[in-house]
């Protein structure tokens, strides 16, 4: 899996999660439980979701990064700014 080194031991969980309910929603159809296979199946989407996301994190971080890269070799002075954090105004 290609995640973000601190997304790994999530996305490890979040794959083992996929598998175990896919084994899950097969065993309820194996045993002609369709509305327990199908609420397994819908686990099954929500932890894909998430796993997808961890992905697709990763894959936008390696094309900033690629940018960046890219910026530097053209001589584009790149400088990181971290926005001060305002309070926020009482009415």
């Amino acid at each position: 899996m290609d995640v973000l080194p601190g997304d790994k031991k999530m996305a490890v969980a979040l794959y083992e999660c996929c598998y175990s309910c896919l084994k899950r929603a097969r065993m309820e159809l194996g045993i002609d439980n369709i509305d327990e296979a199908d609420r397994w199946i819908k686990e099954f989407w929500r932890c894909k979701r998430d796993l997808d996301k961890l992905i697709q994190r990763k894959k936008e971080y390696d094309r900033l990064t690629d940018l960046v890269h890219e910026m530097q070799k053209k001589g584009v002075d790149i400088t990181i700014l971290e926005k001060e954090k305002r309070p926020v105004r009482q009415h």
